[in-house]
């Protein structure tokens, strides 16, 4: 009996701190450019803990383009608890965004300057990846520290909305999973397709 109960409970502390993975390639005009790998981990203490971090490298016109971005980001109790982005292109910081949760706001200290807020998110565009879409009216960017309105397409498994910085964001799922994204940003649509 004592074997089967510490079996039990290996078993089920593994699973508690198991990670879901999953990866995109990325594309710019047909071609592949570089990836992104999207994790969620669930801490033996209920937190969520999300990361994001992607690597691409482009000819655009006669410039190159070498980008990293990444997002680290943890829920408690379904709501944020913290969240760091950082974004540079070429070596340098581009933006970089910090959230955290004091109990009372949300202090932000970003690239813009510093504020805070109440509203608690409890959706973003980390839990995207992992977290059931349909519902969802309003999502929260990290990036910007802000809020913007999800909205549906008219494929019934497509989602989008409009950041605050400009640009439009598509989400394709089929059968309640992320298959591919689309990024418009200014001169170009970055197209990113599951790869896992």
């Amino acid at each position: 009996m004592k074997f089967i109960f510490a079996s039990f409970f290996f078993l089920l502390a593994a699973s508690s701190s198991a990670v879901d993975i999953i990866n995109f390639d990325m594309f710019l005009f047909g071609d592949k450019i570089g990836v992104m790998t999207v994790t969620h981990e669930i801490k033996p203490d209920g937190t969520e803990v999300y990361s994001l971090e992607s690597n691409s490298k482009a000819k655009f016109l006669w410039l190159n383009y070498v980008n990293y971005t990444r997002y680290d980001v943890a829920y408690k109790d379904g709501k944020l608890f913290s969240s760091v982005h950082k974004d540079t292109e070429n070596g340098k910081t581009k933006r970089w965004t910090n959230i955290t949760w004091d109990g009372i706001k949300y202090s932000v200290d970003s690239y813009k300057g510093k504020r805070s807020f109440l509203q608690q998110p409890d959706y973003s565009i980390v839990t995207i990846y992992f977290k059931d879409i349909k519902n969802v009216k309003k999502i929260f960017y990290e990036a910007e520290a802000d809020f913007n309105e999800m909205k549906k397409a008219d494929d019934p498994e497509t989602w989008e909305f409009k950041s605050s910085d400009g640009n439009r964001n598509i989400y394709h799922f089929s059968n309640g999973k992320i298959k591919a994204m689309e990024f418009h940003v200014t001169l170009a649509t970055i197209k990113m397709v599951r790869s896992n």
